[in-house]
């Protein structure tokens, strides 16, 4: 039977904007990885730590109230790593010491419960991102576009940002304004108004180097698993040397080896809880380099296949 009428046909669709090629790929991504039903839940279970922090924080405001309660509120601080600050605060003057006490409730946040689920978040999501591309030939389809390898990887990039932004940016910035409603005076706004900006830092810190290496690890290989492997050994190893070395010397001096202990260094200073610039120059050093040397060959590989 044939075909008539095979030749162009008119378009009635409306164009992009060229500058936002990239959101297209990262649209698509978004949507793929959100048919899992393991990352919905670990989204879901991401917001669990903030509604625990807000009641730390309520119980905190209702001490200030009873000078009875702040000996108990002191004794639960020091149980929390790198509380000297706040604790030197709250014992030199109370009323004043909301933004210490508060940034190290947020450092904690950061730290341990959205440090944890950023490892698994990456994890799930990351070694299929350039992975399966390569695997598939579609970079082929992506490339025969106007579209430029950089916009490539800002769009895979932004698959990532975005959900890492869910469990970090989100609730912790819902966990300021949740403090903030349950202080009994909203004067203490302009003791922690700069908070909200020591989050965005905090995330950024977090985000971007763990997604530069997370991409540079599925650029290298066609098999997702493989990527993965080697994201989980590098957090798994880190953690183990670091736990392992310390307890033969300096704990600081052997963090560099643990890109975990390195992005806690960096968010310690960013939240305010160590001054010392020397304490942290070499950690936010090497999270530099690590980006850095992720990128080059992220971009390197990718560009592989427009040289062929």
């Amino acid at each position: 039977m044939p075909i008539h009428d095979v030749g162009y046909r008119r378009w009635d669709g409306r164009a992009g904007s060229p500058r936002f090629r990239w959101a297209v790929i990262a649209g698509a991504g978004i949507r793929m990885v959100w048919r899992s039903h393991w990352l919905r839940r670990m989204l879901l279970f991401s917001w669990l730590p903030t509604a625990y922090l807000a009641f730390g924080l309520f119980v905190y405001e209702q001490a200030l109230k009873r000078p009875t309660g702040q000996p108990a509120l002191v004794a639960a601080l020091r149980n929390l790593p790198n509380s000297d600050v706040a604790i030197n605060a709250l014992i030199a003057d109370p009323a004043g010491s909301h933004h210490a006490v508060w940034s190290l409730m947020m450092l904690s946040f950061f730290r341990y419960s959205q440090g944890t689920l950023m490892v698994l978040l990456v994890g799930l999501i990351a070694p299929s991102l350039i992975a399966r591309d390569f695997r598939s030939r579609a970079f082929l389809l992506y490339f025969s576009r106007p579209l430029s390898p950089l916009e490539y990887i800002l769009g895979k990039a932004m698959v990532l940002w975005c959900y890492l932004a869910a469990i970090t940016v989100l609730p912790a910035m819902a966990l300021y304004v949740l403090s903030v409603l349950l202080s009994p005076d909203i004067s203490v706004v302009a003791h922690t108004w700069d908070l909200p900006g020591r989050i965005l830092v905090a995330s950024a810190v977090l985000m971007i180097p763990t997604t530069a290496l997370a991409l540079c690890f599925s650029s290298m290989t066609t098999e997702s698993r493989y990527a993965g492997f080697a994201w989980f050994s590098l957090w798994i190893l880190g953690w183990a040397a670091y736990a392992n070395l310390s307890k033969v010397g300096a704990s600081r001096q052997w963090s560099m080896i643990s890109l975990y202990h390195m992005l806690g260094r960096v968010q310690n200073w960013v939240f305010g809880m160590t001054e010392n610039v020397n304490d942290v120059a070499p950690a936010a050093t090497l999270l530099v380099i690590v980006t850095l040397g992720s990128l080059v060959i992220l971009v390197s590989r990718v560009y592989a296949p427009m040289r062929m």
